[in-house]
């Protein structure tokens, strides 16, 4: 395959600026909800998003909404490059966006107000769309809430994972603080030296 020539990434670039800029518009209130306290980096109508796309990807049982998945995330951010966290925040708000979903995948409320099955096709949407942005997004969106999911040990038992391996070390020793050497014999029933630690 070609690489695509610098006209088609400006038309690219274009056609995704120009997305982010019809997501600032909407028909409708979010749905929020349930948002828990403490959230670090995405404000709770991010959350609601979030969570919505992470219980539609990770249905589990358990599912995504029972581990968490959507505030384990936002902790999970702290540690990504401003410039990272600013694009997601900015796919879940063109997600939610009802005028794009219309627009889009014929949806014409909210993400988080959608019903599972107009949320199942808006993200099938993305995964398959001609548009590089939204394949982009959809990938990261997935990629973070399923990595999430299996890292938490209640999932493990779902997927016929038995837990990361020990190596023996649950019957192993416990290490023990360097003790300082025993005093030498003390002579003729003098009391022996001071050691110092």
């Amino acid at each position: 395959m070609a690489a695509p020539s610098r006209r088609r990434l400006l038309q690219l670039g274009l056609v995704g600026g120009a997305l982010l800029a019809v997501g600032g518009l909407s028909l409708a209130p979010s749905r929020v909800d349930g948002a828990p306290p403490g959230l670090r980096l995405l404000n709770p109508r991010e959350w609601a998003v979030l969570d919505a796309v992470a219980a539609r990807i990770c249905p589990g049982p358990p599912s995504a909404r029972e581990l968490g998945v959507a505030a384990l995330v936002d902790q999970a951010l702290v540690g990504f490059h401003p410039a990272d966290v600013t694009e997601i925040k900015q796919a879940l708000m063109l997600l939610e966006n009802g005028l794009f979903g219309l627009l889009s995948a014929g949806r014409p409320v909210p993400f988080t107000r959608a019903s599972p099955e107009q949320q199942d096709a808006t993200l099938q949407a993305w995964r398959e769309s001609p548009v590089l942005l939204l394949r982009s997004a959809y990938k990261a969106l997935r990629n973070l809430c399923a990595s999430t999911w299996h890292a938490q040990p209640g999932a493990w038992a779902a997927v016929g994972y038995p837990g990361p391996p020990d190596f023996g070390q649950a019957a192993a020793p416990a290490l023990q603080p360097p003790q300082p050497p025993p005093a030498p014999p003390a002579p003729d029933g003098a009391p022996p030296p001071e050691v110092s630690p």
